[in-house]
């Protein structure tokens, strides 16, 4: 994540309207855009904190804590795809358009069904009801058990969770140097004082 966090600085520091012409070029007669770049920027910001707390602390020992910190890094990633989705539409000029075998795409969906929709989760595959089996929460991983209604059938599926989020890790880092790389092109790189 401290990659991800110095990336996430460097585009702050484009944001910041005293540091830069963006604000006054672009944005100033644009308030909604920009408010949606500040969010953006905060969101972005506020996720990399929340998960370096979980990457130096990681599951915690308690099933209460274990919960939470499981709910808290799943919901903080989908929060955080949300803030590099609108940066990197808003800088880049096209949109984000993971593919859909990537650890962006497989985590969105991992949060998705165990905890934005647990309870009755619609997809290609029907609908599926799950829940994370308590005994199994590691930081690595857990097992997810998925009520499949099509098939009339529990489905047991085990998650490697650490290797989920580092491949997920790479391919935010790509996508923010992008978003970068394109404020670079537009507004040159920004002097040590200004970064």
């Amino acid at each position: 994540m401290e990659q991800i966090s110095r990336l996430s600085g460097k585009i702050r520091a484009y944001t910041y309207k005293w540091n830069t012409d963006l604000y006054e070029q672009i944005y100033k007669n644009r308030p909604d855009e920009w408010n949606a770049i500040c969010a953006a920027m905060d969101i972005l910001d506020d996720t990399c904190l929340a998960i370096e707390d979980y990457e130096s602390r990681g599951i915690g020992n308690s099933d209460a804590e274990k919960y939470l910190r499981l709910y808290g890094l799943l919901q903080g990633v989908f929060l955080q795809q949300d803030s590099i989705r609108h940066l990197y539409k808003t800088f880049v000029g096209t949109s984000l358009a993971p593919p859909p075998d990537s650890a962006w795409a497989e985590i969105r969906d991992l949060r998705n069904l165990t905890v934005g929709h647990p309870i009755e989760k619609k997809n290609g595959q029907g609908i599926r009801r799950c829940f994370i089996s308590r005994v199994t929460i590691r930081s690595d991983g857990f097992q997810l058990i998925v009520w499949n209604k099509e098939k009339n059938v529990d489905e047991f599926e085990t998650v490697d969770l650490k290797s989920l989020y580092e491949r997920y890790k790479s391919e935010v880092v790509t996508y923010l140097q992008d978003t970068c790389k394109a404020l670079t092109t537009r507004w040159g790189e920004l002097s040590d004082d200004r970064a």
